[in-house]
């Protein structure tokens, strides 16, 4: 009875991809590598800003 059982459980176990994965996934550190990178641009120019007029419209 017991080996009928766990038969039964096997199949309904998840799997490791449950989903696959497509050309749009991005790996969560790249993301979150991505984010940091776009704040610090913000607050760079945000204190600069505050401090002269045409540091503004510079690129970084």
């Amino acid at each position: 009875p017991v080996f009928i059982i766990l038969l039964l459980l096997i199949p309904s176990a998840p799997s490791v991809d449950a989903q696959p994965k497509t050309k749009d996934d991005v790996p969560l550190p790249s993301f979150h590598d991505n984010a940091k990178r776009t704040l610090q641009r913000h607050r760079k120019r945000s204190w600069c800003c505050q401090n002269m007029l045409n540091c503004c419209w510079e690129s970084d």
